[in-house]
C-alpha cells in the first residue's frame, strides 16, 4: 500500500479516536480555560514586567529570523496552585504523561498544550493508587536536557518557593521521570527522596490524590525570568570564582559540525578546552560553566548550563541555517552574557523539521570573532 495513504489513514483514525475521547472519555481544556478554573487554588503569583530585548545579528553577516528588531517579550504571571478534593472536585488523577485530570474528565493545559496520550490513554488500570498529596510537574512523555531544565526543575524550583521544602517530604512527585544522571543529581540537590519520585507511565497503575500541586509554563521560547532566577539561585555555585576556562561544547548525535577536526585546530591556537560529548554529574557541569569566560558550540542541550555562568562570559553559538532558535540568546540577555551567533550559508527557511541537521562552521570567521572575544 503506498506509504502517503497509510499516513492519512493512520491520521484520520487519530483525529476520529480524538473526537470520541472528547465526546465521551475526557476533554482536553485550553491554557486560559485551565487557568480560569482554579482561580480558587492559588498558592503563589508573579507576574514579570516585559522585557525588551535587542535586536540580532549574526557575526557572519547572516540575518537572524528572530529579534531582527529590538522586542517587547511579555508574560503571563507564574502560578503553583493547590488542588484540592472539594464539593466540585470529586476526583485528582495523574495521567501516564503527567497530565492532571479533574473529575475523570477534564484535562489541564499547564504547559504545552494537551499530550495526546492524556487523552487516548487505557482508562482500565487493575492497580489504584492514591496519594495525600501529589506534585506533578510536567504532562508530556518526551523532555530533553534543556527541557528538564528549563519547565520541569524551574517549576520544582517555584513550588519549593511557594511551600517551602518541607514539600519534598510530604508530597509524592509524579510525572514521566528520565531516569537519567541529571535527573537523580538535580533532585538529590533539592532534597527529594529517590523513594517520593514516581514514574507515572506504569501501564497498569493509575496514580489519584487528594491534593495535587501544579504550576504553570511560559512561552516555550522565552520561559520565566523569575524562575531563571530560581534556578541560579538554588544551584549556582556559592563561592566566587574568577571566569578562566576557554570551552568548546562538542555534539556526538544530531547537530554535529560536519568541519570539526578543522574546527578544533582553530580552537587549539587559543588553548581552548574540548568538553566531549560525555555523561557528568550535575556538579561537574555547574563548576566548569561557572568558570568559563568563554564557550563556543554547536547549538544543543549543552548550552543550557549557560545558566550557570557569570555575567560577562562570552558565547558564540553556531548554528544550522534553517534551524536557529533563540534560547540561548534570550537567556543571555537575562544573564548578562556577551552573545554571539555563527550562522551557516543554507538559505533553507526556518523550518523544525530541520532540527537534527549538521552544520558547516566557516573556520575564518571562527578564528576572527575568537580573537575579537579574547581581546
Amino acid at each position: 500500500m503506498n506509504p502517503k495513504l497509510v499516513d492519512q489513514i493512520k491520521q484520520m483514525l487519530k483525529q476520529s479516536l480524538l473526537a470520541t475521547s472528547r465526546r465521551v472519555w475526557r476533554t482536553p481544556l485550553d491554557r486560559r480555560t485551565s487557568i480560569k478554573l482554579l482561580d480558587d487554588s492559588i498558592v503563589y503569583k508573579q507576574q514579570h514586567e516585559p522585557i525588551d530585548i535587542p535586536a540580532l545579528t549574526s557575526v557572519n553577516g547572516l540575518p537572524s529570523r528572530f529579534f531582527t528588531t529590538e522586542t517587547t517579550v511579555s508574560f503571563a504571571p507564574d502560578y503553583v496552585w493547590k488542588i484540592s478534593l472539594n464539593e466540585k472536585i470529586d476526583s485528582l488523577t495523574i495521567c501516564t504523561s503527567g497530565n492532571t485530570l479533574l473529575n475523570q474528565k477534564l484535562l489541564l493545559d499547564l504547559d504545552f498544550r494537551i499530550s495526546g496520550a492524556g487523552i487516548l490513554e487505557w482508562p482500565y488500570k487493575p492497580h489504584q493508587i492514591t496519594y495525600p498529596l501529589v506534585v506533578a510537574p510536567w504532562s508530556h512523555l518526551w523532555c530533553s536536557y534543556y527541557d528538564y531544565v528549563i519547565f520541569v526543575l524551574a517549576k520544582l524550583c517555584r513550588i519549593e518557593e511557594a511551600l517551602g521544602k518541607e514539600i519534598w517530604q510530604e508530597a509524592k512527585i509524579c510525572y514521566p521521570l528520565r531516569h537519567t544522571v541529571f535527573e537523580s543529581g538535580f533532585t538529590s540537590k533539592l532534597g527529594i527522596p529517590e523513594s517520593s519520585l514516581i514514574d507515572t507511565r506504569a501501564r497498569d497503575t493509575g496514580y489519584h490524590a487528594e491534593s495535587v500541586v501544579v504550576g504553570n509554563n511560559q512561552d516555550w521560547y522565552f520561559p520565566s525570568p523569575y524562575d531563571i532566577e530560581l534556578l541560579r539561585k538554588k544551584f549556582c555555585l556559592e563561592e566566587k570564582v574568577k571566569p578562566y576556562r576557554k570551552l568548546y561544547v562538542s555534539r556526538s548525535g544530531r547537530r554535529q559540525v560536519k568541519n570539526e577536526t578543522e574546527v578544533r585546530e582553530v580552537l587549539k591556537e587559543f588553548d581552548f578546552e574540548i568538553l566531549e560529548d560525555i555523561s557528568r554529574t550535575v556538579d561537574e557541569q555547574i563548576r566548569l560553566f561557572a568558570e568559563a569566560a568563554v564557550v563556543v558550540g554547536p547549538h544543543g542541550a549543552g548550552f543550557t548550563n549557560l545558566l550557570w555562568c557569570q555575567p560577562g562570559t562570552k558565547v558564540l553559538e553556531c548554528f544550522y541555517g534553517g534551524y536557529t532558535p533563540p534560547y540561548f540568546y534570550y537567556i543571555s540577555q537575562l544573564l548578562g552574557l556577551e552573545y554571539h551567533r555563527m550562522v551557516d550559508d543554507s538559505e533553507n527557511p526556518e523550518d523544525w523539521s530541520f532540527i537534527g541537521m549538521d552544520m558547516m562552521v566557516d573556520v575564518k570567521v571562527l578564528r576572527r570573532e575568537i580573537k575579537k572575544m579574547l581581546e
